[in-house]
């Protein structure tokens, strides 16, 4: 891969990078995470508050590549619900739903709570993320990742 600006040579690139939980949850301590949070590596509760963890998509300045970013979505306690109780079957049928974006992602203007559509896969599959389209000029085209 060339940087775009001055046409170096910057090797490979990763273009992935996770969240292990939702923002708020990392911000806590680790005694209160532990009484008033439940997580796991695709599911979190954080008091009455319900996440899952997904996969977005967002584009790389200068290239057809996109960037997954591994991170949670907040969904209502029925869609979270609903999702446990079918973990384990092909979900890709299934109707999209709201949530909210649960992490800031670096390079990009805050992305906290921007509206997104959650899409579910089959049972090897995390869900796929899409962010709302009026959401989605927050994040201008100055800004993807990468130079």
């Amino acid at each position: 891969m060339k940087c775009s600006c001055c046409g170096k040579d910057i090797g490979e690139f990763t273009f992935d990078n996770s969240y292990q939980m939702p923002d708020e949850v990392f911000s806590l301590n680790e005694g209160e995470r532990e009484s008033r949070a439940q997580i796991d590596s695709d599911l979190c509760r954080l008091d009455d508050r319900y996440f899952l963890r997904g996969v977005v998509y967002l584009p790389v300045n200068d290239s057809d590549k996109e960037f997954g970013w591994g991170i949670w979505a907040e969904v209502s306690e029925d869609r979270f619900f609903e999702y446990v109780r079918n973990y384990e079957s092909d979900n890709s049928n299934k109707a999209q739903f709201s949530g909210k974006v649960a992490n800031s992602l670096p390079y990009y203007p805050e992305t906290l709570n921007i509206s997104l559509q959650v899409k579910l896969g089959n049972e090897t599959q995390r869900p796929l993320f899409k962010l709302v389209e009026q959401d989605i000029c927050l994040l201008s085209s100055n800004s993807k990742v990468l130079p």
